[in-house]
């Protein structure tokens, strides 16, 4: 049977997937572990600030954090798939609280060197990017497939919706304790969402063989994404979509100091304006997710995503940067969930862990880097064109994508994928069902 992505008729309130008794407690944990990281994540990108005053410095601490992607995301894939994927989620959020408690030391001694936050960032980074993709992973296991967009929406508000609440309780504890008091309370969230994956139970899924060769399980998966044309496709659409568009995090302190003035306050304002825009994104999208047509939406998001960095980067007013920010946010949001939502359709359960990693640790691992060059480039060019060129660039980009087949059928028509039975070797072949809408 094809999967139908759209329902036309078939109507579902914004929150169905929580209907699902057990998708609940991951929700949840999502919820409390996200918003427990960007807490996390906003006191680290002031203190940096802080110690210099400089965006290389930012970026430099933003690198470190999401650099695990590239190295040690891959590898929690192949565990995702191998063994049991809430354990590795206790395991992962564990570390994560350790290392939010010992951030929270470093800032109570107000340490001035950069390398001890450098690597707390990425061990800190290792945790929340290998939690990722085993969550998206454990989701067919816990809602039926015609839910699955809204669960993946849910989780995108989770994802990106924790832009608004983390710096909303960092903003008035960046300065207690030289940003102590923000680390405690993500330590706190993270500990609660601790507890939700425990009572979650047992998540069972189709598992490779543990007896075979990691390395050789991990190239595996690899195969089967490259072999599959929508599945690379989609990979290769989302890295670019996180090179051009997605380093701004290494300059939003400098853009709230140079329009506001220093303030960790501002900092946090407009990181929670992102934040709102991607929760308001991501919660459209899940009400409307058995209506709406995936490949028009997936095509303008991608256009819109790189368009609103052009008002962000030249913002002169307050009002003005922070409604560019939740535009950005917003289709942002909207445009990761779709595309991770026919990414996860398209690949197979016994392979699901290894392909998400790969998506999700080849994006991060170049938000990595795009957030290096944006911190070192913002500082000698200001922030305008070293954020509204790479996001005209990409609206280059995802026009030139309409001379890609796959992506063409998906943007036109709204194409049904469905995975297939794999055998070595083999990819996955989309469906050549067209959808409603």
């Amino acid at each position: 049977m094809p999967t139908h992505i759209v329902a036309g008729a078939d109507r579902a309130g914004i929150f169905s997937a929580v209907q699902h008794r057990r998708f609940r407690p991951l929700w949840t944990a999502s919820i409390l572990s996200g918003v427990a990281y960007v807490t996390a994540l906003t006191a680290r990108g002031w203190v940096a600030f802080d110690l210099h005053h400089h965006s290389s410095t930012v970026g430099l601490v933003v690198f470190a954090s999401f650099l695990p992607s590239l190295i040690i995301t891959p590898l929690a894939g192949v565990l995702a798939d191998r063994y049991d994927r809430r354990t590795m989620l206790l395991t992962m959020n564990a570390i994560g609280l350790l290392t939010t408690l010992v951030l929270a030391w470093f800032a109570w001694t107000g340490g001035q060197n950069v390398w001890p936050l450098v690597v707390l960032s990425f061990i800190h980074g290792a945790s929340r990017m290998s939690s990722t993709p085993v969550e998206q992973a454990m989701l067919g296991s816990l809602v039926p497939e015609r839910d699955l967009l809204n669960a993946v929406s849910l989780l995108q508000a989770n994802l990106n919706g924790a832009r608004l609440l983390g710096p909303l309780l960092a903003a008035p504890l960046l300065h207690v304790g030289g940003g102590a008091g923000a680390f405690l309370v993500a330590a706190a969230l993270s500990a609660l969402a601790l507890w939700e994956i425990w009572v979650l139970g047992e998540v069972p899924h189709q598992r490779s063989g543990s007896d075979h060769n990691p390395l050789a399980q991990f190239g595996q998966g690899v195969r089967s994404a490259f072999h599959a044309p929508v599945v690379a496709s989609l990979i290769t659409l989302v890295f670019l979509h996180c090179a051009f568009t997605m380093g701004y995090d290494a300059a939003l302190p400098r853009l709230a100091s140079d329009v506001r003035g220093a303030s960790g306050t501002a900092y946090s304002l407009l990181v929670m304006a992102i934040g709102g825009g991607s929760l308001v994104g991501a919660f459209l999208l899940a009400g409307f997710a058995r209506r709406v047509h995936c490949g028009y939406l997936l095509f303008a998001t991608s256009i819109l995503s790189g368009l609103t960095l052009v008002p962000l980067g030249y913002a002169v007013s307050w009002p003005g940067a922070l409604l560019a920010a939740a535009a950005v946010g917003l289709t942002q949001s909207m445009f990761i969930a779709l595309a991770t939502t026919l990414l996860q359709i398209a690949t197979p359960d016994h392979v699901r862990g290894r392909v998400l990693a790969l998506y999700w640790g080849s994006s991060g691992g170049v938000m990595a880097f795009s957030n290096l060059a944006t911190g070192r480039l913002v500082d000698g060019f200001g922030t305008g064109a070293v954020l509204a060129l790479p996001g005209l660039a990409f609206i280059v980009v995802t026009v030139l994508t309409l001379c890609v087949l796959p992506l063409r059928e998906i943007y036109g028509r709204g194409l049904a994928i469905t995975p297939v039975p794999s055998v070595p070797g083999a990819g996955l072949r989309p469906s050549r069902e067209v959808t409603s809408g």
